[in-house]
């Protein structure tokens, strides 16, 4: 036979020691929603390289993001920063070869904005 009881007083003193162990809830990671697209532009194409894009794919919110430009795998200490739009067009940064050779961007840091 089972016995069923009330919680006693000291459950209720427990409670918020137990709410507070359990895990926060997972907030948005910037991050994710930022992508780097490559497309073919005339100045880009005849030094064989891509022109190298960046664009928020969050359907809602905005981005700011701060981007460092790499030359050949060395950082140039050239660091910008943009704010994206959610579903706006890409924000060209430049090609992926220059007359010194291949250039990228890397994601440095992203903040939603609202």
């Amino acid at each position: 036979m089972v016995k069923h009881t009330r919680p006693g007083p000291w459950s209720l003193l427990l409670m918020p020691a137990l709410l507070a162990a359990l895990p926060a809830p997972a907030q948005e990671d910037p991050q994710r929603y930022v992508r780097f697209v490559e497309e073919p532009a005339g100045d880009c194409v005849n030094r064989n390289g891509m022109q190298i894009l960046v664009k928020n794919e969050h359907p809602t919110r905005r981005l700011r993001v701060w981007l460092d430009r790499y030359q050949a795998g060395v950082g140039t200490g050239d660091r910008s920063r943009s704010d994206l739009a959610p579903g706006a067009p890409p924000e060209p940064l430049g090609c992926s070869r220059n007359l010194a050779g291949a250039q990228e961007w890397r994601l440095a840091r992203a903040v939603f904005l609202d």
